[in-house]
């Protein structure tokens, strides 16, 4: 990328890479690696241009999950995304992004605690059904890596059920349970 780096203009581009990512590993493509490392530095480069904005920051942080062994960043970037969220939900309404990135943050941690406080938040804030679709393909992503490395994440695929009950309430103009 040329020019100076902004949460929004990575944004673009960090959607595309992830985007290839996605698809050469669906298609079994030997340079899924090379989308994958290009989506995560344009993340990074994306939260590191406005560290208010977090949701870069966990896009990073849960592609960093994705490589093997898990990208050593990871562990310096959850707090400081943490403290961005922690900051947003201070500062404003939160909506169910603040609260779904909690979540997301939390299962990266491997804390169950923090991720069950934070689904029941962001639970209470879904607008639409798409919000929770996508959080729990997130989470999927995070349990699917974790589990081809033998670490058990039963207690993942909870939440994440949890969240598509809680799409389907809400696609049918039920607030979720």
């Amino acid at each position: 990328m040329t020019g100076t780096p902004s949460s929004e203009t990575n944004g673009i581009l960090e959607r595309i890479h992830k985007d290839r990512w996605e698809e050469a590993r669906s298609n079994g493509e030997p340079a899924v690696i090379d989308h994958l490392h290009d989506a995560i530095a344009d993340y990074l480069a994306g939260f590191e241009a406005d560290w208010r904005d977090a949701y870069p920051g966990v896009d990073a942080a849960t592609l960093m999950e994705m490589v093997d062994p898990v990208d050593p960043r990871q562990a310096e970037l959850l707090p400081v995304v943490r403290y961005a969220v922690k900051r947003r939900l201070a500062g404003r309404s939160p909506d169910y992004w603040d609260h779904a990135t909690l979540l997301e943050l939390a299962v990266l941690a491997n804390d169950a605690a923090a991720a069950g406080d934070a689904l029941t938040s962001a639970l209470a804030a879904i607008r639409e059904p798409w919000e929770p679709e996508t959080s729990a393909r997130n989470l999927r992503l995070i349990r699917d890596v974790r589990v081809q490395r033998g670490i058990s994440a039963d207690w993942i695929r909870t939440i994440e059920e949890q969240l598509a009950a809680a799409a389907g309430q809400v696609a049918a103009g039920r607030l979720p349970d």
